[in-house]
């Protein structure tokens, strides 16, 4: 009996990732997305209380958080699946508009890193933050909600 109490947890898990195929295989999509919340996450914490020596540390977040952001612009969301045949270019469109925002913020991002604006680079973590929030609102398929 005690065997079969041991077994329970690893057989219950191997069933869920058999069942759960989206547990254990993100999306390219979603490898990008979760490259991009990683240096978002060290940059938001960061810009709490910046300190100039660590400029060079949280540009290298920027251009990873760029480079994961413009390689995600090639890529379409998963709900592009779900949207009507008439309605898939305008929601690409409006992805990848979304992604240029993004884009452009990161860019006055660094720009104001470089130039140690430490309040301007709060604001635009703030404003790359509620990008983020729309366009997961408008793009993501409420299952891949982290």
């Amino acid at each position: 009996m005690k065997n079969h109490q041991r077994l329970l947890p690893y057989c219950v898990l191997v069933l869920l990732l058999i069942l759960c195929p989206s547990l254990h295989a993100d999306s390219p999509l979603e490898k990008k997305m979760n490259q991009m919340r990683k240096s978002f996450r060290e940059l938001k914490k960061a810009m709490a209380t910046p300190v100039e020596t660590d400029k060079q540390k949280y540009l290298a977040w920027v251009a990873d958080l760029k480079s994961a952001t413009e390689a995600s612009k090639t890529l379409e969301p998963e709900k592009t699946s779900k949207i009507p045949a008439d309605q898939k270019t305008a929601f690409l469109e409006g992805y990848k508009n979304k992604m240029d925002e993004l884009v452009d913020e990161i860019d006055s991002l660094e720009k104001a890193i470089e130039l140690g604006k430490w309040d301007e680079a709060k604001a635009l973590v703030g404003q790359i933050n509620q990008l983020q929030r729309e366009g997961h609102q408008k793009y993501r398929n409420e299952s891949n909600e982290h």
